[in-house]
Formats: structure tokens, sequence, C-alpha cells
């Protein structure tokens, strides 16, 4: 133990966490109130103290408990330079050289300070990577795999691109089980996709730059829910990579409305889950929750908000897109109004996109990665 003073534990070490590892600590800290994410200046790792680099010496102990290592995974950290590293058990060690402005480290805080998390060590600081860099450490993670053969191309993108609209988003899925365990939903939101973007401009080298630059290109902020981020991909995105390519499309964004049309409705503003500018139509995703309570009532009243501005509105419910027959009949309703608008030919460069051979592979693939509990059907 380091020396101590007045009965307090002096600071022993500081410790950086690696992607893998700061996008649990993220998304614990959207699940627990009891610890929150400071931000720092800090945008390069420190080499470790080698005095101190066994598990049992770290000072962590609460957060190891948490974080099931060693009976379930390692400690990922992560050092400036190759010769830093070190190997130990329980610990994982990369080597992070590059330096890119625009994306600090955050210290791991109690959100109370007069109530300290267990997960806080008072002996050890501990590095959180910004989620900007997480989004490229991940995007290197993919790449390696997408050229080993364990991933598609699409695959790839779409892994990214929905890990990109949870960081951008403000729901966060659970840190040890991300595919099947509750999602938590009305968080922070940790990262915009146009911060996301600037961080990934500068020119370098890193392996996964392209694929981050890519995905981050393609996404867009606030979904409010992992199925909300699946019906932008599902509805709008490419043919090549599952989606219907409906036609230009944004997202979260309140409606451009005059001081007349503000007078006409009962909301002062509107921010629809998608619009189609094209088409005047907005889409809607509603989930069990707007079942509930006073939500009927307060979607019947934006419905006929959308009426009075003469927008054309698409409901989504859980049913509509439970399986992919139902998500291809229910999305028709969009590919109908469209016609109506543009005439029949639309119906015949749909029915082409979405026969082209492979076009349900590609398809199942997307539900596949955006929706993984439904795999089969």
């Amino acid at each position: 133990m380091p020396p101590t003073t007045s009965g307090r534990s002096l600071l022993s070490m500081d410790i950086y966490l690696d992607d893998i590892t700061s996008l649990m600590i993220t998304r614990a800290v959207s699940a627990n109130k009891g610890i929150a994410l400071t931000p720092t200046g800090i945008c390069r790792p420190a080499g470790l103290d080698l005095r101190y680099v066994k598990l049992d010496r770290l000072g962590i102990s609460g957060l190891l408990t948490y974080l099931k290592i060693p009976e379930s995974r390692s400690l990922g950290l992560v050092v400036p330079k190759r010769k830093d590293r070190i190997r130990a058990h329980g610990i994982h060690c990369s080597v992070d050289s590059m330096q890119r402005d625009g994306a600090p480290f955050s210290l791991l805080s109690s959100a109370d300070s007069e109530r300290p998390s267990p997960l806080v060590s008072s002996t050890t600081n501990v590095y959180v990577q910004h989620p900007a860099k997480i989004v490229l450490g991940m995007a290197r993670r993919i790449r390696r795999k997408e050229l080993n053969g364990e991933l598609s191309g699409q695959q790839a993108i779409l892994l990214l691109v929905k890990l990109c609209l949870e960081l951008c988003g403000t729901y966060s899925h659970d840190p040890f089980d991300p595919n099947h365990a509750d999602v938590v939903f009305n968080t922070k939101q940790w990262l915009t996709c146009e911060d996301l973007r600037n961080y990934l401009q500068p020119d370098g080298n890193e392996q996964g730059l392209s694929l981050a630059r890519l995905a981050a290109s393609m996404s867009y902020d606030k979904s409010g829910s992992p199925q909300e981020s699946f019906m932008g991909p599902a509805l709008f995105y490419s043919s090549r990579l599952g989606g219907l390519d409906l036609g230009e499309f944004s997202a979260n964004e309140p409606l451009d409305l005059s001081e007349q049309e503000r007078i006409s409705i009962n909301f002062r503003t509107i921010t629809p889950d998608f619009q189609l500018p094209e088409y005047n139509s907005v889409v809607e995703y509603l989930g069990e929750i707007h079942k509930e309570g006073d939500n009927p009532r307060i979607d019947h009243t934006r419905s006929l908000d959308y009426q009075t501005l003469g927008k054309r509105e698409f409901s989504f419910w859980y049913s509509d897109v439970d399986a992919q027959a139902h998500f291809m009949e229910s999305a028709k309703r969009i590919v109908s109004a469209i016609a109506q608008v543009e005439g029949p030919d639309i119906w015949k460069s749909f029915n082409k996109r979405v026969g082209r051979p492979g076009f349900k592979e590609r398809q199942k693939v997307l539900f596949s990665v955006f929706r993984p509990w439904l795999r089969g059907k």
C-alpha cells in the first residue's frame, strides 16, 4: 500500500482503460446513478507504473468485482508505447500511439462526493476513453474480424453504425449482455455525430479509420431506442446493406414551422422520428411505452397536428417490425404513398430493388445485427 496522510490513502497510479472496457463503463454509467464520468484534458494515456501492475495491487477491487475480472474477462488497459506493455494475469494491454485532438479521457468518479461508489477507487485514478475514441477503437477490432473472414463487409459497417447510433443516441445497452438484456432509456447523449466526424476527419493511418468515417457519415443523432436505430437503416439505407432505400430522410429534427403553423396546432414543436421531406411525410416508431398512461392521447394529438400540417404519418408498432415479412408489408405503405406522388413506376423500381438476388439475405443480416433477439424469424 502507498503511504498515507491523516488516515487517507494517496493516489498510487493512473490507469487508462481500452475501448472495450471503456464502452462497458460508459454503459454502466447510464445505468448506475452512483458513478459518473468527469471530463479531463488528457488525450493520450501515460505509461503504467510497473510497481502496481498486478490486479491485486491496482487498488480497484470494487471495479474488478463489478466487471467480473478475471473470472469472465480481462481488464483492458491502453499504454502509449509498445515497451510500456506488460504481461500480468487478468490484464490485457494494447498500444495507442496515435494523437488525435478532441477526445480526452474522462475520470471515473462518484456521482455524489458524500456517498462514494464502491466502483471508484480512493487510491487509483481510472480514466475512460471518450466515446469518439471508443468508436475508432471498435472500428479497428471490427475491421480485423472482417479481414480475418469472421465478418462480412456488410456486417462490419452495420455493427459500427449500430454502436454510433447508441453513443449518439439517448439509450444504452447493458454493459454485459448488450444483445439480450434490458435497455436503459432517456440517457445522456454521450456524443454527437458532428463531433464524431470532426474527430475522425484529420488524416491518419489507424486501422479501421475508413470504416469509422463511413459509419459516422451514415449515423444520426438522438435515436431514442434500439428499435428506432433499426428503423432508419431498414427503411432508408441502400439495398446493398439490406435497407429499402426509400429516399432522403432526416432523423429527430424538429419540423420547420412558420408562426402561423405553430398557432394552428396543439404542440408548439414536433420532432418526428424520421422525416421524408421530398414526400411531405413522417415516420414514427411507437414502442410499448406508447400504450401506457397518457401516451395514447398524446400520440393521437400529435397525429391530428400532422393532419393539420398536411403531412402524411406512418406509424410502426412492434408487431409491424417483429419479423422480416411483417416489416416488408408495413413498409409498403410508404411505397404506396410515394407512388401516389411519383407514379406507379416507383413500384417497379422498388420491386426490382428488393427482388435482386441476395437482397433477402442482406436484409436478414441487417435484422440480425440490429435485432439479434429475433434471429431466425
